[in-house]
């Protein structure tokens, strides 16, 4: 004979229900703090994708300094740097023919600004300006007297670090990481 007392549970599904709802809470919470990560990432992007924020050259296996810079997460190589002493984000950008900066960058650098002329971005056609870079450099690997252009509408803080910089080094692409080492006529 089995006797029921009504509103009670027995104590073995009691301690397996309160086990689950404990369970649950603590699901709910990593699930909640996950989702909350990833929304802070998609929110503000850029926030931790420079995976080289401070290079420093070093003495490669062929006895010539170099700088090796890992990719972020999109699969571009964004590194700090220095331009005329100053620290900056670069983004490599061989498709760029100079640095480009944007206009409050160059008024904090007090830049000598000369009429450039216009320039084709993603934003259409710009009106620019050109200045001279002192010395531009990453790592420990300088050039100097570097062309730039100077876009008014760059939202960015980020320097694109394009050819005029570029063309004095040698670029090599391997195992997904850029090493950027002196050029060899220099």
């Amino acid at each position: 004979m089995t006797v029921k007392i009504s509103g009670r549970k027995p104590a073995a599904r009691m301690t397996q229900t309160l086990w689950f709802k404990q369970a649950s809470g603590g699901l709910v919470f990593a699930v909640m703090t996950l989702l909350s990560i990833l929304l802070a990432h998609w929110l503000h992007p850029g926030m931790n994708d420079n995976p080289n924020p401070n290079p420093v050259a070093y003495l490669g296996a062929s006895g010539v300094m170099q700088v090796v810079l890992r990719p972020n997460d999109v699969n571009q190589y964004v590194t700090g740097g220095r331009i005329n002493g100053e620290a900056v984000e670069f983004l490599v950008d061989t498709g760029s023919v100079d640095v480009a900066l944007p206009y409050a960058l160059a008024q904090r650098l007090k830049l000598k600004l000369s009429p450039g002329g216009m320039s084709m971005t993603g934003n259409g056609d710009v009106p620019t300006w050109s200045a001279w870079l002192d010395q531009v450099e990453v790592g420990g690997l300088v050039a100097s007297r570097i062309k730039a252009t100077v876009l008014p509408n760059m939202q960015s803080e980020r320097v694109l670090l394009g050819m005029s910089y570029l063309k004095y080094m040698e670029l090599l692409l391997a195992n997904g990481q850029l090493t950027l080492r002196p050029a060899s006529f220099q």
